[in-house]
């Protein structure tokens, strides 16, 4: 079996590194303290289940004005739940008590939105090439629909996907030198990421998923082992796929070689 890279131990691995701690949410392990803790600092925080995927086991958490905890997102079965507690401790039987399925981790929500408030991700592709890790394609995700309150950001959920061109010059209307600065800024964190993680949880591919924060720096949400390249065939013609199994072949004839 593959040894996992929950998100408590890639927070754990990012964290030690002098610069890419700069670049990720304050994460705790989940206890009705941390949840509280952080609920103090921020506006929202997210409760994520350490194993989960696919937009499953994730919350939004807030606290109104009137006391009531909201929780919104989704279990780790996929349904879709919105509920109001007055009590922390009254949410946890909805959190999935098999303990095969890890815990969870309870990190800083980072407002990473559109200026018409769509709430966006990126998702970078790590490819290993000749002792070297190279992007092997990029794209941006806006949430649509019933994810917007909950900020879930997944295909899978109904996140639209499109180009990184079109995110950033349409939707964030940035010009192509604040475009050209943001990519080589994500680019160069992508990969010091995956260099600080490979050594620990070695794979040949990693896809990344960032967020940018109000002050317009890429944040690393999570670190995925099991990448899909899907999306990239609905986006530029399909050529960004074409890119990554081109890079996996070579990649696979380099070892046949030696």
């Amino acid at each position: 079996m593959k040894e996992r890279l929950g998100k408590w131990r890639q927070y754990s691995l990012l964290n030690k590194h002098p610069i890419l701690n700069k670049y990720i949410p304050e994460t705790k392990l989940f206890t009705i303290k941390n949840l509280s803790k952080l609920l103090e600092r921020y506006e929202s925080v997210y409760l994520k289940n350490d194993r989960g995927g696919q937009g499953k086991g994730i919350f939004k958490v807030n606290k109104r004005k009137d006391g009531l905890y909201c929780f919104n997102g989704y279990t780790l079965s996929g349904e879709k739940i919105q509920k109001k507690v007055v009590n922390i401790k009254d949410f946890h039987p909805v959190l999935h008590p098999i303990k095969r399925f890890g815990g969870y981790i309870v990190q800083e929500g980072i407002k990473s939105l559109t200026p018409d408030g769509y709430p966006l991700i990126i998702r970078v592709h790590i490819q290993a090439l000749k002792g070297k890790w190279l992007i092997g394609g990029m794209y941006g995700k806006i949430a649509t629909g019933e994810t917007m309150e909950n900020g879930v950001i997944n295909r899978n959920r109904g996140a639209q996907v499109m180009s990184i061109d079109e995110l950033l010059t349409v939707h964030l209307k940035m010009d192509e030198k604040e475009k050209n600065k943001l990519i080589k800024s994500i680019k160069k964190t992508s990969i010091l990421a995956t260099e600080v993680v490979a050594p620990a949880v070695p794979r040949i591919e990693y896809g990344i998923d960032i967020g940018i924060n109000q002050n317009g720096n890429p944040i690393i949400f999570e670190i995925n082992t099991s990448p899909g390249v899907g999306p990239y065939s609905k986006i530029e013609n399909g050529e960004m796929g074409k890119r990554i199994k081109a890079i996996r072949k070579m990649h696979l004839e380099d070892l046949s070689n030696m």
